[in-house]
């Protein structure tokens, strides 16, 4: 990534001399990502994970721009141009995509492609290093062309807002936000992770990891044998013996969920408040903060819907 960085702030340079230059000129100069987000914003603004996600972007931008100081291949105007080097790191980061081998490309004019959870258009490089891209199905005229960002995961909304500044609402599923520490293999064998414990949008249902997750954290907080013999049963693919726990302690494992998604829905709350009377010059990204925690509020008001029916 960062030798691209280079490679577009070299380009600039050379103004409408680079061979880039239509391409350059033809990109976006505001971004709604991490990096372009003000540390309010990602840390009083946002829930833990997608906050943590952007602010990890803003550090990584921080360490790029200190480094371009020690590179001899740009002018010191340009390594001072602070508003400059956000634009080109927002440019990699959002149109460059690892190929899979160790690399990361950009394809210029074959980054238009939007993303989309029902997407058209698949690429791959050739041995040459070009880039083909074709649709994966006969495309009716007129229809949209997009693509993946996420390599056919739409699990993760919260990395598509922090990296590329945008809200996917077609997402059906988003993380349930339930955050454990320490994160223990156990923990990882029983389903723990960001991409597998869901809660659905249309159906407010949770995925089954989330109801074994909280179930095997519950019983290491009181009961650490039958918590080992739930982790036994599950790698084992015993159903039998895994089901009876659950139903053994369904009370204490729906209450602790519907505990989480009322929490969480109050902080939602506190988060959305702590934005009233902001400068929005200040903080440009806030509208669309805003509606990233009214899309996750919808989806946990959907989970607590169904879980009164529980």
């Amino acid at each position: 990534y960062f030798y691209l960085f280079l490679k577009i702030l070299i380009e600039y340079e050379l103004g409408e001399e680079s061979l880039w230059y239509p391409w350059l000129n033809s990109l976006p100069r505001y971004f709604s990502t991490g990096a372009s987000m003000t540390h309010f914003c990602c840390q009083d603004c946002l829930p833990p994970l997608v906050g943590n996600l952007a602010l990890s972007e803003r550090t990584r931008f921080r360490q790029f721009f200190k480094s371009i100081s020690y590179c001899d291949l740009i002018s010191q105007y340009t390594k001072a141009d602070k508003k400059l080097a956000k634009w080109a790191f927002n440019i990699v980061y959002t149109r460059g995509f690892e190929d899979g081998y160790g690399d990361v490309k950009i394809v210029p004019f074959g980054d238009y492609f939007n993303h989309d959870t029902n997407w058209e258009i698949q690429g791959q490089y050739d041995d040459q290093g070009n880039y083909y891209a074709y649709t994966t199905y006969d495309v009716p005229a007129g229809s949209p062309l997009r693509m993946t960002y996420t390599a056919g995961d739409s699990s993760n909304p919260s990395f598509l807002f922090a990296r590329y500044g945008f809200l996917d609402e077609s997402s059906p599923a988003t993380f349930c936000k339930i955050l454990i520490e320490p994160v223990t293999q156990e923990l990882v064998d029983m389903g723990y992770s960001h991409e597998r414990m869901l809660f659905y949008r249309g159906s407010g249902e949770a995925s089954e990891e989330v109801w074994d997750v909280l179930l095997y954290k519950i019983l290491g907080e009181n009961n650490p044998e039958h918590q080992q013999i739930l982790y036994a049963a599950h790698m084992i693919g015993d159903y039998d013996t895994k089901q009876a726990l659950h139903n053994q302690y369904y009370s204490e494992t729906l209450s602790a969920l519907k505990s989480h998604v009322d929490g969480f829905l109050a902080e939602l709350e506190d988060l959305s408040n702590r934005t009233v009377g902001r400068d929005r010059n200040v903080h440009p990204r806030l509208p669309i903060i805003l509606q990233h925690n009214e899309f996750v509020k919808q989806v946990f008001l959907a989970v607590r819907e169904n879980l009164m029916y529980k």
